[in-house]
């Protein structure tokens, strides 16, 4: 049995998988149709572990070189 989501919930995901894809956020704020950029990054943009790990890394690539 699936679990209980909403359209909401599947955009908020949507959201968050083109943050961590690398999309351009002025792409995904005109895409989900925000006009204001605070919208996309502070209701559906979330950091899940693997992006913050993902981020750290590049940093400490970043560092070595």
């Amino acid at each position: 049995m699936l679990p209980s989501f909403s359209c909401h919930t599947l955009r908020h995901t949507f959201t968050t998988r083109l943050i961590e894809s690398g999309m351009n956020i002025k792409v995904i704020q005109e895409s989900l149709g925000h006009s204001d950029i605070q919208t996309t990054l502070n209701i559906y943009a979330d950091v899940t572990k693997e992006l913050r790990q993902k981020e750290f890394t590049k940093f400490d690539d970043f560092l070595a070189s």
